[in-house]
């Protein structure tokens, strides 16, 4: 791996942060623990309170601790998730809900935006 991709790796950590802040109650790149060419870790607090930190690796992303910044080695063996939202909607109902929530608003509003239409082509 490159420097280009240690860079992709950084740039998906900070578009998980955009993507699912309004689904948690805190996200944010860890600032303590070490970026590298082939980690980053990403400090997260679902909906329940539950504060994790998270991995994000080219194996996917997994939970390394219940903590802020520690990675503890007794969950190494965690699970790997394909995708943060596959993490989240495992770990956090809080999530679930609201992202089905967001889902149902935007469906709505395209709903609208169909009907909207259709009575101006009328």
């Amino acid at each position: 791996m490159d420097d280009e991709d240690n860079y992709s790796l950084k740039i998906e950590a900070n578009e998980i942060v955009k993507e699912v802040s309004y689904s948690v109650n805190e996200v944010k790149v860890s600032e303590k623990l070490p970026k590298t060419k082939e980690l980053v870790y990403l400090n997260i607090c679902t909906k329940e309170n539950v504060k994790l930190c998270v991995e994000l690796s080219l194996q996917g992303y997994r939970v390394v601790s219940r903590n802020y910044d520690i990675i503890e080695e007794k969950m190494s063996e965690s699970r790997f998730f394909e995708t943060i939202y596959a993490l989240l909607d495992t770990l956090s109902p809080g999530y679930r809900n609201t992202f089905s929530e967001a889902l149902m608003m935007k469906l709505q509003g395209l709903q609208q935006q169909r009907a909207q239409k259709g009575e101006e082509s009328t």
